[in-house]
């Protein structure tokens, strides 16, 4: 008894510790935005401190990754906690998000399934004694891949294929090896699911990125970081619900599609219809008649 009470004592306190980690996320970027309002004397002071308007335009690339990275992170949280779809990982869909938003979408996902398509190809021909190696020889694939569209673009002059380089390699890389992971593990159907479920994490990402004034909001109130990872810790606290725990459509359809076969094709003989084995004996006792 007083081994489960000391645990429960333990987890009390731990959870009094988180809520007020939350509360403090919560309240100290209040209170430092709330004395950057102009009517209080602390105005040009904090204003001065805690704000990133004055920066060289040469750092909002800087500045607008730091963002990605920390609304992605809401995002996917809200993906895997608040509605229970898996994805390939958790800085998968932020720097596939980061690709896209440099390269653009369309040309981004048509390159990026080019890659998965080739990591498809190549592992049943990658047969190493150790999955480093296996993993390592994709991963330098993959890097590869990024010159190929450097040298048509090169050859025939075309800007956008140039531009497919940007692409981060990093991104491209850990998405094949994450990928190649559970394709080997849990089969096509749900490496082809999570992949789609990265992908569109990914597209959220960007397009709440794409909101006009967002990366506005962030240069004048940066202490906003601090809101995101309280958003986090609150989803992980009160909106952990897993609305879609172990949903996928393709596992579902391709379920339907083996349920669709008539069971005497998927039963042993002893199994099948009785009319079917009458005429598989009938059949039988023929032959040996007439042996």
């Amino acid at each position: 008894m007083n081994g489960t009470s000391k645990n429960d004592d333990a987890q009390a306190a731990a959870a009094l510790k988180t809520d007020w980690l939350l509360v403090g996320l919560f309240a100290l970027p209040l209170g430092i935005a709330l004395s950057k309002l102009p009517m209080l004397p602390t105005s040009s002071i904090c204003s001065r401190f805690f704000s990133l308007t004055e920066l060289p335009a040469q750092f909002y690339k800087s500045a607008e990754s730091v963002l990605f990275v920390s609304l992605g992170a809401v995002v996917v949280v809200l993906f895997r906690l608040t509605l229970g779809v898996k994805v390939l990982g958790l800085f998968r869909p932020i720097l596939t998000a980061i690709g896209f938003d440099i390269i653009g979408i369309p040309i981004g996902l048509a390159f990026l399934l080019l890659v998965l398509l080739v990591t498809v190809a190549l592992l049943p021909l990658l047969k190493t004694d150790h999955s480093y190696a296996r993993i390592a020889v994709l991963l330098s694939v993959a890097a590869a891949l990024l010159d190929a569209p450097l040298l048509a673009g090169n050859w025939w002059d075309i800007a956008w294929l140039r531009e497919i380089a940007l692409f981060p390699v990093i991104a491209l890389c850990l998405t094949c090896e994450s990928f190649a992971k559970v394709l080997g593990e849990d089969g096509v159907y749900e490496a082809v699911w999570r992949t789609f479920t990265t992908v569109l994490a990914a597209l959220t990402i960007v397009t709440v990125m794409s909101l006009p004034g967002a990366l506005g909001i962030y240069l004048r109130f940066p202490e906003l970081l601090l809101v995101q990872a309280g958003c986090i810790l609150l989803i992980n606290e009160y909106l952990d619900f897993r609305l879609l725990e172990g949903a996928n459509p393709l596992a579902a359809w391709r379920r339907g599609q083996l349920s669709a076969v008539r069971p005497a094709e998927l039963l042993p003989l002893h199994q099948a219809d009785p009319t079917e084995r009458l005429d598989s004996g009938q059949t039988q006792g023929r032959k040996q008649s007439c042996g």
